[in-house]
């Protein structure tokens, strides 16, 4: 009787020891998956303890590791393939356009044009420009999403890199018969992001002033605690209804009868580039005028490294 104990308590405690091995190996695989997704590196999983039902577990763990590394492969070598047929495509389109544009300006030159051809010729020049705009966009757009990878961000003056834009567009300004109006806190403002990108947004935004702004536009730096805030507003030509919920939609037109020409992807590209340096963009009607308010991290002064 005594035997048959200890034999039992000698079987119970080879179960549990073989249970609890069985549950540690269970969370090293557990770990190691995790570990394959979040750091995606390619280690393959082991088991040390001899269980058949384990390792078959464990290998078909290792099969899908393999396929998911061999996916990602293919759909990085995908999107190079994207990237790189985009940018042909550019180039092949942008360059029977461009010779288009300069014939153009060449049969303007000649001069032997009646009123109706000049009409003629006026609205061909401004088609082409709209093809033209629309076309940087569409690729802007297709390059963006296509693109994961992260951007640098730095330490940025943003006071400096807002006013050499305005100072840059002046004549653009100027042509659209439009009378800015620039609001500067008193101390020079540095943030966290990429100025290449935050001249692209507020390239994006101006453009979208002089599409459907009138008179003036208003331009406001300010901070707002640890933010710092660009704010662009505009009086609205026209009173179409805008729905600022969506305004950054992809493809969203406040003018629905494209009376006003474009793609309605400016300020999705906006949003786009705003969350890409970690930025946010959003927007608000006040009255009759379209607030758009860019918000970035602002950097202490005293802590900076301005690159």
């Amino acid at each position: 009787m005594i035997i048959a104990i200890v034999i039992l308590s000698l079987v119970c405690i080879g179960l549990l020891a073989y249970l609890l091995l069985m549950k540690n190996q269970i969370r090293g695989i557990t770990k190691e998956l995790k570990s394959n997704r979040q750091e995606s590196y390619n280690k393959q999983i082991r088991v040390q303890l001899l269980d058949a039902d384990l390792t078959e577990l464990t290998k078909e763990c290792n099969y899908n590791l393999d396929y998911q590394t061999d996916l990602k492969r293919r759909n990085q070598q995908q999107e190079a393939t994207v990237k790189q047929g985009i940018s042909d495509i550019a180039h092949d389109l942008r360059t029977p356009l461009t010779v288009v544009k300069g014939n153009l300006q060449m049969i303007e030159q000649v001069g032997e044009l009646n009123e109706r051809g000049h009409k003629y010729l006026e609205i061909c020049e401004a088609k082409t420009e709209e093809l033209k705009t629309m076309m940087d966009e569409f690729f802007e757009l297709a390059l963006l999403e296509s693109d994961d990878s992260p951007v640098e961000v730095n330490a940025i003056n943003l006071t400096n890199v807002l006013l050499e834009f305005i100072l840059q567009q002046e004549i653009l300004i100027r042509e659209h018969q439009l009378e800015p109006e620039i609001f500067l806190p008193e101390k020079t403002v540095f943030v966290e992001g990429n100025g290449q990108l935050l001249e692209r947004i507020f390239g994006n935004l101006l453009g979208n002033i002089f599409k459907y702004g009138k008179e003036r536009f208003t331009v406001r730096l300010m901070e707002e605690g640890e933010a710092c805030i660009v704010e662009f507003s505009n009086a609205i030509a026209g009173h179409p209804t805008i729905d600022v919920e969506h305004l950054f939609d992809r493809s969203y037109m406040a003018d629905t009868s494209r009376s006003k020409t474009g793609t309605g992807l400016g300020l999705y590209i906006v949003k786009l580039l705003a969350q890409k340096q970690g930025a946010d963009v959003s927007a608000r009607m006040e009255a009759d005028e379209l607030v758009i308010r860019l918000q970035c991290k602002c950097i202490n002064q005293d802590n900076r490294k301005e690159k």
